[in-house]
């Protein structure tokens, strides 16, 4: 697996469908760039009960779904105004947040699939089954900032957002080793996704787009 650039780290925001070439979450290409990528969660009040299985996981704040304590998601420009641009800002921090609660922890894999569907969903557990295989993780902060929501119509939304993974570093399971992170300018990455709103008001990642050493996202 790979959050960073060269050894690719990995940010919940762009889950690595064949390649992860380093960021918490890509679906990638070995040119650099990722189709298929992941993102989406919408913020609600709703939580599964008490006595729910964990298998079936329900729709939850991004705030509720929790990575290991040595790594942290940090989501900036979350308010746009628009409840309904918020909910969809919202929805993408909670899938991004589900993607790597698995990776850090083994936990809730299943709430990965609440957030994502399609090839974002295909991307996501490709991603997730990559980090297992190789016995890795990651620790430190990813920041995802100038976060950008088009809305299509009520079910469909284009989400825009840059990801930094220069604070981040893959962690070796076994050995709880830190690998240095060299990736440089492959730390920041351009993601763009397509939303669709289900029937249950969730904002599922459909598809998407990601770009490594996105020059707009180091200005």
């Amino acid at each position: 697996m790979n959050k960073q650039a060269s050894t690719a780290m990995w940010t919940a925001a762009a889950l690595a469908a064949s390649l992860l070439l380093g960021a918490c979450g890509s679906d990638g290409g070995s040119d650099g760039k990722i189709d298929g990528a992941d993102d989406g969660t919408k913020k609600t009040s709703k939580s599964p009960s008490p006595s729910q299985s964990s298998d079936t996981p329900g729709h939850k704040a991004p705030e509720d779904i929790k990575l290991a304590k040595d790594a942290k998601n940090v989501f900036e420009d979350t308010q746009t105004g628009s409840p309904e641009k918020d909910a969809v800002l919202a929805d993408n921090q909670a899938r991004i947040n589900a993607i790597d609660r698995v990776i850090t922890t083994g936990k809730d894999p299943n709430l990965v699939k609440v957030y994502a569907k399609g090839q974002s969903l295909l991307a996501s557990n490709k991603y997730i089954l990559e980090a297992k295989k190789d016995q890795q993780s990651w620790a430190g902060v990813t920041r995802y900032y100038d976060q950008r929501v088009e809305l299509e119509s009520d079910t469909v939304a284009q989400i825009y957002f840059c990801i930094d993974e220069s604070k981040a570093k893959n962690k070796l399971l076994k050995t709880g080793k830190l690998e240095p992170n060299n990736g440089g300018d492959l730390n920041y990455i351009f993601t763009r996704l397509r939303m669709e709103r289900n029937k249950d008001g969730v904002w599922q990642a459909t598809s998407g787009h990601e770009t490594a050493k996105a020059k707009k996202c180091m200005e």
